[in-house]
């Protein structure tokens, strides 16, 4: 019996689960943290990311699995990796006529080729140790910052108020055991 499938299977609903949208409790407290976002500006910021998913996942150019979407103010951000430059302007391109957004950052990667099954194991173990490094810090708004890592090489992205929480996100990231190199995308808000 072939487990590779299976292992993708499991591996993308571990994924999926871990990137479900915020609880309404979580959302709450959320924007009781960023003072300067109210939670009818969390909720329709997550109605954008919900409906750019749905649009990804309903176009066959795009593998919509492979893109993480972050939302800040009607400003969209891709993150991850795509199999190729077309797929990547593709992406862009479908965020960008999603009904409220303003503008998009794509930050998508273009990935060298297809990774074993052991590769990718490893990069969403070393996600979930990046993960556990920024919420471990004090300093690093942990729940603003997405990672994705192909290869050991991680990105950051998402959306931060300062400077130093995105230095301190970057610096506890750099110091988990297996990376590679460290793609700063974290936005600081203006």
């Amino acid at each position: 019996m072939n487990r590779k499938p299976l292992y993708i299977v499991m591996s993308t609903v571990l994924t999926a689960a871990m990137a479900m949208p915020l609880s309404a409790n979580e959302m709450d407290e959320r924007a009781a943290e960023e003072a300067d976002r109210t939670a009818g500006q969390v909720v329709d910021d997550l109605g954008i990311a919900a409906r750019t998913k749905a649009a990804l996942a309903a176009d066959e150019a795009t593998a919509a699995h492979k893109i993480d979407i972050e939302v800040d103010r009607d400003t969209v951000q891709l993150n991850g990796w795509v199999d190729s430059e077309a797929e990547r302007t593709r992406a862009g391109e479908i965020a960008m006529n999603i009904d409220g957004v303003a503008s998009v950052e794509n930050n998508l990667e273009l990935q060298s080729s297809d990774r074993t099954t052991g590769e990718y194991i490893d990069d969403k173990m070393l996600i979930a140790k990046v993960k556990a490094a920024l919420a471990d810090d004090p300093t690093a708004e942990a729940l603003t910052i997405d990672v994705e890592s192909e290869r050991g090489v991680v990105s950051l992205g998402g959306h931060v108020d300062t400077e130093q929480e995105r230095d301190a996100a970057i610096k506890a990231a750099s110091k988990v055991a297996g990376i590679v190199d460290v793609i700063d995308n974290i936005d600081v808000r203006s």
